[in-house]
């Protein structure tokens, strides 16, 4: 009569079946990986995040594998056509890069890659006074200040018609935002169509004035505007007394409380209140 195996060949026995499925699983498995990765394609992908307008260099990008049916319409496969090549978009590392991200080969990038979507670029003119002593530089926030002469009334008026407008070039296209110095001959900034249109018209209707604005300040306002009027309110202007050999010229305000039409001149010092019946 045989004898039963002790519990320790039990246990041998299931020890070396577990194995041998192991190995069976694990052989499986790798069969399944390498027969997946034969329909693998090695793509360009950036290693780190790569700004827009940046020259990419050998070191900014790698060759990943991906399997065909991941990947991105327009992908690179080749480094060669990548590196040397300006981006026009930011790159997010890992991200698959296609060649509609790049600048064709000899091509410099534009302004018109710094427009937001949606938006249009347009010029204004900039003078130490009208853009904030040149403080104003590509990347900065502006606000815009119109002073016109209401049509109806003729009541000189000034108001904000634009506000956190961002500023994309100064003076002959120049988008550096470190440069030396701000606008001093023309300003272009981003706005939108009907933005455009606005802007245009104050412009054609009075003088335009720029505010810049703090980084952090994103707040906007509701303004009516201000007159003369609202200036003087139920007085007339004060003036500070000049010197005595001072020019006198004439400052002509027409007040909007008096019973019938009058102006007030000033001639230095003096006062003279003249009916207009």
């Amino acid at each position: 009569m045989a004898k039963k195996p002790g519990a320790g060949g039990i246990i041998l026995a299931a020890v070396i079946l577990g194995l041998i499925a192991a190995y069976m699983i694990y052989r499986l498995e790798s069969n399944r990986e390498k027969q997946a990765k034969e329909h693998w394609i090695p793509i360009v992908v950036a290693r780190e995040d790569i700004p827009a307008r940046t020259k990419v260099t050998s070191d900014m990008v790698t060759l990943m594998p991906y399997p065909k049916d991941l990947l991105t319409s327009g992908a690179v496969q080749d480094r060669k056509e990548v590196e040397g090549r300006v981006t026009l978009v930011r790159l997010k590392a890992k991200e698959q890069i296609r060649s509609s991200d790049l600048l064709a080969e000899g091509q410099t990038p534009s302004l018109s890659y710094d427009i937001p979507d949606g938006m249009r670029a347009i010029a204004i003119a900039a003078s130490e006074i009208s853009a904030a002593g040149n403080a104003v530089k590509p990347g900065d926030h502006v606000d815009i200040l119109a002073t016109y002469s209401e049509p109806n009334t003729h009541q000189e008026t000034t108001r904000l018609v634009l506000q956190n407008v961002p500023v994309l070039a100064v003076n002959q296209a120049e988008t550096n935002t470190q440069g030396p110095t701000g606008a001093k001959s023309s300003m272009t900034l981003a706005v939108k169509p009907e933005e455009a249109e606005l802007l245009m018209a104050a412009d054609r209707a009075g003088v335009l004035r720029v505010m810049l604005r703090a980084p952090t300040d994103k707040k906007t306002i509701d303004s009516q505007g201000v007159t003369v009027r609202d200036i003087q309110g139920s007085k007339t202007f004060e003036v500070a007394p000049r010197a005595p050999d001072a020019q006198s010229t004439p400052i002509i305000i027409s007040p909007s409380n008096r019973q019938r039409s009058e102006i007030i001149v000033f001639r230095g010092t003096q006062e003279q209140t003249v009916g207009t019946q």
